[in-house]
């Protein structure tokens, strides 16, 4: 399993510079939390050249109008913004126009920056009605686009982008250190609640900006940026017959590498941008740190102590929980949640230090009240019970002396579990027990500390695929509480490759977690062709199964039957010609179908849009044309040789709905099918035995649940049998 994807071993992020991790049971990996926030300013330049159409292309359908650069990357915010309504709802997202005609500019509602530059979006959480003013915007571009005739006339822009975003004459662009200054004010007017990941993402084609003589301004803006943690991603875009060359200025500027660049160069920016906007708007789960705890080996006692962080690499992706509102006209508030617990028997709301945890145990148990101890519970009431424990002795010793039975005394005697209040006996009984807090955390934790002791190593040949019954973690060390944490645990790592052992170990991964038996399983480093970091070294950790998990097979269970060996082979092309072309399930280009629906109908409510559920796209569902296409001939004949094995005549018969066995269909047993089908009483018989006669005769029943088509389907049959020619039919 690959944890990471770059460009190279050098942009493989550490383990160990994710976030932190939670200490609860139950981890929520269906909510952004903080730390997993992204914040993104678009920079777009506005410049003439930006306005400019792209060429038009020509094919059987007729002209495909070439759409202007400014266009297209607006298109882009628009994508990326719809998109993490459903996918980032707590991230942020602005967007930044430069290069325009401050004299034509109207004043932004979001506040005025350097002449020149236009905020569209301020850097805030994204919200549905930002997003309807700049799509209904590209919506009148894209009519005024389709107005134009489809003729030899080379496209011309919307009037309404020249409009909204007059460019600014070439001698009155900005330098780019005026650019990333306004770019850092709205970082910085964001306030602190901007925590996470802030990226500027700049979108131009002048390859030469304003600047160029005097460049130190420009590195000086960059480093303040760099400072406050904010990166920058340019895309640069090629002009009809000019190849951008951004080592002339950019890469000076952004202290990129000219040798990291070749890529880049390779690519349009447009292209880039759109690849970057479809991996923004798919949900990806975060891979989080869950844990950080010691890892203890050798020795009796784990002499050897390191750091390790846990990580989880699968992670179940939900629709996230609902908030909890209350309709308060055309306002929606949302509700505060508060628990109050009662008494059961008065009705009276409970203080936190008037409620324990209690468990029932068998039908009477003496314990002590740890809240409100009882009179009969304290140590006046057990020095009485001792006292009238010694009594009874003393009657029962006498009794016996005297020779005599002593009924009346011990009817006059109480019973060892009552005690008296002046009036009468009462009984006491305890039927749960009750524990402190801390004694139910002793006993979740048996004693054991939050950590990894391993206990032994052996034979990979120990382990079973049916033990692995939990989604696994992956450590990585952790220099923080232990140093040279990261060497001792490559060594440990390195000796287990080489023999190939895996570890047992006993775990205890958070504080409100239970003890449990895992196996470290090791994983070398590898690397792509490219030499990007395809799998990091570390461990995998299974969690084991207890004898309690581990459940008998049905009693019903029967063995599989065995195939033959033309029905392997009949299987075996029939699975090379549906295999993926890429022979391998790449789960992002199928996304979860109930989640895509529910996603889609949150974003066609958030803007006010119609949902046809007709025009859903299930990308999950099987391609039944292709699939025939490519294999029918294969089913087919597969399916005939299962339909001339005798053993596809065994059925299952049951008996009372509770015991099944394997029986085989007997001609002898068959019911009088054709007598019932001369006397046109075919209804009258039970559906069980229309069924056996279909089996055995191998009359399809595909599709025929009802009893009324199962007899049509056994009346065709007889219909064209040569023994039933004359006959009479029965009436379904």
């Amino acid at each position: 399993m690959s944890s990471y994807y770059g460009d190279g071993a050098r942009s493989a992020p550490a383990w160990d510079t994710l976030d932190g991790g939670y200490d609860d049971e139950t981890i929520d990996q269906s909510e952004y939390q903080f730390e997993n926030r992204d914040h993104i300013l678009f920079a777009i330049d506005g410049s003439e050249s930006m306005h400019k159409p792209m060429p038009d292309e020509r094919n059987a359908a007729g002209v495909i109008r070439g759409k202007s650069a400014l266009h297209q990357a607006l298109e882009a915010v628009v994508r990326s913004e719809r998109g993490k309504v459903i996918t980032g709802p707590a991230d942020s997202v602005g967007l930044l126009i430069y290069n325009l005609d401050p004299d034509k500019v109207p004043v932004s509602p979001h506040g005025t920056y350097k002449p020149g530059t236009y905020v569209v979006q301020a850097v805030r959480q994204i919200n549905p009605s930002d997003i309807k003013r700049l799509v209904k915007l590209l919506q009148t571009a894209n009519e005024q686009y389709d107005k134009q005739e489809d003729n030899d006339e080379p496209t011309v822009e919307p009037p309404i982008l020249r409009k909204t975003f007059p460019p600014c004459a070439p001698k009155n662009e900005l330098n780019l250190a005026d650019v990333l200054s306004t770019c850092n004010f709205l970082f910085r007017d964001g306030g602190t609640k901007l925590v996470g990941s802030k990226r500027v993402l700049i979108v131009t084609d002048n390859d030469d900006p304003p600047g160029s003589e005097n460049r130190a301004p420009a590195r000086t803006v960059c480093s303040d940026l760099e400072a406050y943690g904010v990166s920058i991603n340019p895309f640069f875009i090629n002009r009809p017959g000019h190849k951008f060359d951004p080592n002339t200025y950019w890469n000076d500027i952004l202290g990129r590498d000219t040798r990291d660049d070749i890529a880049d160069q390779a690519a349009d920016g447009l292209e880039m941008l759109s690849d970057m906007m479809c991996d923004l708007i798919v949900r990806q789960a975060p891979k989080r740190k869950q844990f950080s705890i010691p890892l203890k080996f050798g020795g009796r006692d784990g002499d050897i102590v390191i750091g390790v962080s846990g990580y989880s690499l699968v992670a179940e992706q939900k629709k996230g929980t609902p908030k909890l509102v209350r309709m308060r006209g055309q306002t929606v508030e949302e509700v505060a949640i508060k628990t109050v617990y009662t008494s059961a028997e008065t009705g009276a709301d409970l203080a936190e230090n008037q409620i324990t945890s209690a468990f029932q145990f068998g039908d009477e148990a003496k314990i002590k009240n740890v809240l409100e101890p009882n009179w009969w519970e304290s140590d006046e009431h057990q020095k009485q019970q001792e006292i009238y424990a010694e009594e009874l002795l003393k009657l029962e010793k006498a009794r016996i002396d005297r020779g005599e039975d002593g009924d009346e005394e011990m009817e006059d005697a109480k019973p060892a579990n009552t005690v008296s209040d002046g009036s009468r006996p009462r009984v006491v009984a305890r039927t749960r027990l009750q524990f402190s807090d801390s004694e139910i955390k002793e006993f979740r934790s048996l004693g054991i500390e939050p950590q990894i002791k391993i206990l032994g190593f052996q034979s990979p040949d120990n382990l079973r695929m049916e033990d692995n019954v939990k989604h696994s973690f992956f450590v990585y060390p952790e220099e923080n509480a232990y140093i040279g944490s990261t060497r001792t645990f490559a060594a440990l790592l390195k000796s287990c490759v080489k023999l190939d052992r895996h570890a047992l170990a006993l775990c205890r991964f958070r504080i409100n977690s239970t003890p449990e038996m895992c196996v470290l399983i090791p994983q070398e480093e590898t690397f792509t062709k490219e030499g990007a970091q395809d799998d990091p070294p570390g461990f995998h950790v299974i969690v084991l199964p207890f004898i309690d998990d581990i459940r008998d097979p049905p009693k019903a269970y029967t063995d599989n039957l065995t195939s033959t060996d033309d029905q392997t082979k009949e299987m075996e092309r029939l699975m090379r010609k549906l295999r993926f072309k890429s022979r391998k399930y790449l789960s992002d280009a199928y996304p979860n179908p109930a989640l895509a629906y529910h996603q889609e109908q949150l974003q066609a409510l958030a803007f006010d849009e119609d949902f046809d559920t007709e025009q859903f796209d299930d990308r999950a569902l099987p391609k039944y044309k292709g699939i025939h296409t490519a294999a029918g001939s294969i089913m087919t004949k597969w399916k005939q040789l299962i339909d001339d094995d005798e053993r596809s005549r065994i059925v299952i018969a049951t008996k009372g709905g509770t015991k099944r066995a394997v029986v085989e269909v007997d001609k002898d047993d068959l019911a009088d099918i054709e007598g019932a089908y001369k006397k046109g009483s075919l209804d009258k018989l039970k559906v069980q035995e229309l069924k056996d006669y279909a089996k055995y005769h191998k009359i399809s029943l595909v599709n025929r649940s009802k009893k009324a088509d199962i007899i049509d389907a056994i009346q065709d049959h007889l219909d064209s049998a040569p023994a039933a020619s004359g006959t009479k039919k029965s009436k379904a």
